[in-house]
């Protein structure tokens, strides 16, 4: 595999791993929000 193919991989799993961490970021600090709310 090409440097290049590696430096894409890498950029490609950052995206969907930010994506990812960042969705359960909101999804807690929503939960956290509905419990004080109460």
């Amino acid at each position: 595999m090409k440097l290049e193919g590696i430096i894409t991989l890498f950029v490609v799993a950052g995206i969907v791993w930010g994506g990812l961490f960042y969705f359960l970021y909101n999804a807690v600090k929503f939960e956290r929000n509905k419990k004080s709310d109460e």
